[in-house]
């Protein structure tokens, strides 16, 4: 539908100025409806919810959304001398000129001479007029230039400290950066340096990106979308403050003062951007990496361990289907979730992370249909808890387990069993230390809906590899 602005004196069209934005009038605030027809001066204009004005009557609005109490400040009609209305030139239009005077009853407003109704006391008129002749030849002195100058300096200066009020007002990266637990409270990076430096790791596709809830977006589909309403880093921001902070889409529109609609589209196509980008990181290390920065502790007791693997659930919102809501409900959490398998290399840093799986699946068959098999060599060692059931297939590759007796029958573990049920879990101790790092992304405290679920397990691999941006779990001490 083409749009029209309708402050007099502006033609602008949305169907030609295609760079320019078109906004509603507030019908339902009436303060400021009322504000808008003063500046406006269209009080005979009908308005209705197709009325429109153009963005060059604000400051900066193009490809956002208005304040609610903002009103339209540039290029206004005024009043002229002969109670017409004109349209306000700004510098970049031509100078401003200030009318000149008017001539007086007693002279002839074309040759500035005294009119036949004129007595000899209004012959001062003729030298008065000449006067209007002579300026309106030769246009506004340079006196009067300079201080049109200097009142549109200050005009100017003002604006730009109430811009700059304002912006200090939103919530914004910008406002934030040189706090440093600021920022790694709200995106989990310990400083504005390390989340600047993986922003730049992602490089300048960032720029480029297609927004859509259609579905995953190709690595290979670069091309340039509709102005943004928010620049590159602070999208990144935005979607870090849903993963890390577990804010609300309503609670950021209403932070960075755009529409929620706005936040989902960024937040949805940010995920598969990091996705794709992230997905090319190995995470899993060769063996000769491992068994150099291995803690003491593994290196006298389990020197083979290749991994820790363990499983965890997240929330997810009630599938419609009742087939999809007998597989994902957990009578244990009571609730409908997605199992997903998270291995640590001994150091602590995650190196193994499956796709998401229905919960009703057990953990022999999830260790299965995860892929790690396929990653592990003849000689490793894998350690688990007593839920993993995969010996034999270990066994099969040439892989030693460890995970904490079994009574199997007897009324209590022997005394070695004891000591090695202890062992193992004091060092199993650092798979549940990486799995609260990727818990602490707190959009995982809450159920995830369903306009996210489909793409819940790059949420989670997201999750895990930013995990790993935070210092080690444990030291290796080289000898």
């Amino acid at each position: 539908m083409t749009h029209s602005c309708c402050v007099p004196g502006c033609s602008n069209r949305s169907d030609r100025e295609t760079g320019l934005s078109y906004f509603k009038w507030p019908l339902n605030r009436k303060a400021i409806l009322k504000q808008w027809i003063h500046v406006i001066r269209r009080t005979n204009l009908p308005i209705n919810g197709s009325t429109r004005v153009c963005s060059i009557h604000f400051v900066n609005a193009a490809g956002r959304l208005l304040r609610p109490d903002e009103v339209p400040s540039l290029h206004l009609p005024v009043r002229s001398t002969g109670d017409k209305t004109a349209t306000q030139k700004t510098p970049k239009d031509r100078p401003f000129v200030e009318p000149q005077p008017r001539h007086t009853s007693s002279c002839s407003p074309e040759v500035g001479i005294p009119t036949s109704s004129s007595t000899e006391s209004d012959a001062t008129n003729v030298s008065v007029c000449s006067k209007c002749e002579s300026s309106q030849r030769e246009g506004p002195s340079i006196e009067e230039l300079e201080r049109l100058l200097r009142e549109e300096k200050q005009k100017n200066t003002r604006l730009l400290e109430e811009l700059a009020s304002a912006n200090s007002k939103l919530f914004q990266l910008e406002n934030i950066k040189n706090n440093d637990s600021q920022v790694c409270y709200y995106t989990r990076f310990s400083s504005f340096f390390a989340l600047k430096s993986f922003y730049d790791y992602l490089g300048p596709a960032a720029d480029h990106l297609s927004y859509s809830h259609d579905g995953p977006i190709p690595d290979e589909q670069v091309k340039r979308c509709r102005s943004r309403a928010l620049p590159p880093l602070e999208e990144f921001f935005m979607t870090m403050l849903r993963l890390r902070a577990g804010l609300f889409e309503q609670d950021i529109a209403n932070r960075f003062q755009v529409s929620q609609s706005t936040v989902s589209r960024i937040v949805y196509t940010w995920i598969n951007f990091l996705y794709l980008k992230l997905e090319d990181i190995p995470l899993w290390p060769p063996r000769e990496l491992v068994q150099m920065n291995m803690p003491k502790q593994f290196r006298e007791k389990y020197p083979s361990t290749r991994v820790i693997i363990d499983a965890t659930e997240i929330f997810v919102e009630q599938p419609q289907l009742p087939e999809l809501q007998k597989m994902t409900f957990s009578s244990y959490k009571n609730h409908n979730t997605f199992k997903a398998l998270v291995g640590i290399s001994p150091d602590g840093a995650i190196t193994f992370v499956s796709s998401l799986y229905p919960d009703c699946i057990s953990g022999k068959e999830l260790t299965r249909k995860s892929g790690i098999l396929d990653l592990l060599e003849e000689g490793d060692s894998v350690m688990a808890d007593r839920g993993f059931e995969i010996e034999e297939d270990l066994m099969l590759i040439g892989v030693r387990l460890n995970i904490p007796p079994f009574l199997r029958g007897k009324k209590q573990l022997s005394e070695n069993e004891l000591v090695s049920t202890r062992r193992i879990a004091s060092l199993r101790i650092h798979v549940e230390r990486a799995m609260e790092r990727i818990k602490n992304f707190h959009i995982f405290d809450r159920t995830i809906p369903s306009s996210l679920t489909d793409i819940a397990d790059r949420i989670f691999f997201v999750c895990c590899v930013l995990a790993n941006f935070s210092p080690p779990l444990c030291v290796a001490v080289h000898q």
